[in-house]
């Protein structure tokens, strides 16, 4: 197996970290998908599930919700874990309950104890094993390359929409539900755990001036070269984050943010039941939805620089102005070549507006209390994933169609857009600390 390199201090200046430590990256790369995936592969389950067990479309979206929820409210929890202990504990034990989830919701025939494996014990592990708490590990492995690096883990969570869709809508045609829970209870086992505890270890500590060496360039004036603060000096330092919550653009990256969360899952959650209903094989509408994820990996990663060119509130909003567009026009998809065009389209902005949102809330308030401010509006964001998720099972119930669903989450995308673009009015935005000025 191959491990991360522990290149000496300044032996290897100049080089590419990827080329280093392309393992504990490819390692991230692939939990990511594989978990990510599972998260948002909801769709192909929901009728499979809702006939075997007896449960309305609305009982089953209810229960997704809840799991939406419960994902949100433990981020802040394995955030703090994985920065305490490491990210290999955090990730392995999450891979163990994880398969354990999946395993209980494949065997029982219980409603009750099915809400409790899906809602209850996966999205804790779904928590613990994605991007809040694989960043700790990533960021302390990559210095020079950190924002690639990052990039290359987000684009793996939106492949995982790519791969995961259309393979549990196969597995599920081909052995049935409960097998294919089974399968990736087994694939989590059987790969992914000895991936990630081999792999996903700590870096080693690197003084101030072999780290100074080792980066290959000179110093930029911009970002004075220096050690990073130990944990223990980053929890001292004073975080005044709660002056925030009292200003107007907080809440404008907030309603974006939920209007991310209610059309992501959304679709997630009644993508495919949404397309089947209106007259796709199963294995189309899969795809379909799969292909959004697909193209959003080359988009995830070209979004950075076009949002730089451009400005980034203009940019978040137009992401959430054509995703409304996309949204509208994936409800009146009738025919193949629509549904691929729409999606192939979609996905060129499905990605980036938590990445934009989590820049832009750092040029407003400070790099410090970031994380913080972030954390409180991604779950913002999840309280919007379980109304989407919700909203779609119940629409169909009530109305006997997606479409005012569908409708719904793009007349939200184009509020969010709205909101998106007024940040633009706080250039200088209400920093809670003194900065100099930026150029931009």
């Amino acid at each position: 197996m191959v491990q991360p390199t522990r290149a000496p201090a300044g032996a290897a200046a100049g080089a590419s970290e990827l080329a280093q430590h392309w393992p504990v990256l490819a390692v991230a790369f692939l939990t990511s998908l594989v978990t990510t995936g599972l998260r948002f592969a909801t769709g192909p389950f929901m009728s499979p599930v809702a006939g075997d067990l007896g449960l309305t479309h609305t009982q089953l979206s209810a229960i997704v919700a809840a799991a939406m929820l419960l994902f949100g409210l433990a981020q802040p929890a394995v955030g703090r874990l994985a920065d305490g202990w490491g990210s290999r504990p955090v990730v392995a034990g999450g891979i163990v309950l994880l398969a354990a989830a999946l395993l209980a919701a494949a065997g029982t025939r219980s409603r009750l104890a099915f809400a409790i494996a899906y809602a209850g014990v996966a999205s804790l592990a779904l928590a613990a094993t994605g991007q809040v708490a694989l960043s700790p590990v990533i960021s302390r492995w990559f210095r020079r390359q950190r924002g690639m690096a990052m990039m290359f883990l987000s684009a793996g969570g939106m492949g995982g929409i790519a791969v995961l869709t259309p393979v549990s809508t196969a597995l599920i045609g081909a052995v049935g539900w409960r097998t294919a829970y089974a399968a990736l209870a087994l694939f989590a086992l059987a790969v992914l755990l000895p991936l990630a505890w081999r792999v996903l270890r700590e870096a080693p500590a690197v003084p101030a001036a072999a780290s100074e060496a080792g980066a290959g360039t000179a110093p930029s004036p911009a970002v004075p070269a220096a050690r990073e603060p130990a944990p223990a000096a980053r929890a001292a330092a004073p975080a005044p984050w709660r002056p925030a919550l009292a200003t107007v653009p907080f809440w404008l990256l907030a309603c974006g943010m939920f209007t991310c969360g209610f059309s992501m899952h959304l679709m997630g959650t009644n993508g495919v039941p949404m397309l089947e209903h209106h007259g796709f094989p199963p294995m189309t509408a899969s795809l379909g939805i799969g292909l959004i994820g697909l193209v959003s990996i080359g988009g995830t990663l070209a979004l950075g620089a076009l949002a730089d060119r451009m400005g980034r509130p203009l940019f978040l909003a137009l992401i959430y102005f054509v995703r409304g567009l996309g949204f509208l026009a994936l409800a009146a998809a009738g025919r193949e070549w629509e549904l691929y065009v729409t999606a192939a389209i979609g996905g060129l902005v499905w990605a980036g507006s938590p990445a934009l949102t989590s820049a832009l809330t750092a040029d407003l308030y400070g790099a410090r209390s970031v994380g913080t401010l972030f954390g409180l509006l991604f779950l913002i964001h999840q309280v919007g994933a379980a109304a989407g998720a919700y909203a779609g099972g119940w629409a169909f119930v009530a109305w006997g169609d997606y479409t005012g669903a569908f409708v719904t989450a793009a007349l939200l995308l184009f509020a969010g857009a709205a909101a998106s673009w007024r940040v633009a009015a706080y250039p200088s935005g209400p920093r809670l600390t003194p900065r100099a000025p930026s150029a931009a």
